[in-house]
């Protein structure tokens, strides 16, 4: 399986699954044209007043996020406040999912787990047990853990 959030997209479908990312606590829009990335309360804000909507007079990202919700309340078919809230939705699943990749896939790409070694430890019928957890190779776990971080018992 290949990951699918990247911070480097590279084709048109990487990009679609990456324009939307989180950074210090908001939605960004990876490109605005000119290959910056854009904060998405000021995308809608400007989008809100390029179509003639004057609601949204507020200046801090906490307030524009306030009134494009506030909106949507007043007005749940505006296609700016869908589009912000899709792209909020986006950005916190895509958030999510990095995380478990970040876990699941090496630097390069390639898979740490694969999707047959986490079914095969969560079947009902060889579940892991806490006394012989082991790796493929017949190492066991608390071996190798203590090796990898350095860890030792009191």
């Amino acid at each position: 399986m290949k990951r699918l959030t990247t911070d480097t997209p590279d084709g048109n479908f990487e990009t679609m699954l990456n324009l939307v990312f989180g950074k210090d606590g908001w939605a960004h829009i990876r490109h605005d044209g000119g290959g910056g990335a854009v904060p998405l309360t000021q995308w809608a804000k400007a989008q809100c007043i390029l179509h003639g909507c004057g609601e949204v007079s507020a200046e801090t990202p906490e307030e524009i996020d306030e009134a494009i919700c506030d909106c949507m309340m007043d007005l749940p078919d505006c296609p700016i406040g869908l589009a912000y809230c899709f792209a909020v939705q986006a950005c916190h699943l895509r958030g999510r999912l990095k995380t478990y990749e970040d876990i699941l896939f090496a630097e390069d790409g390639t898979e740490r787990v694969t999707l047959d070694d986490l079914r095969n430890l969560t079947q009902p019928n060889n579940p892991l047990t806490l006394e012989e957890p082991r790796k493929k190779d017949g190492t066991p776990w608390k071996d190798w853990l203590r090796k990898r971080f350095e860890y030792k018992e009191d």
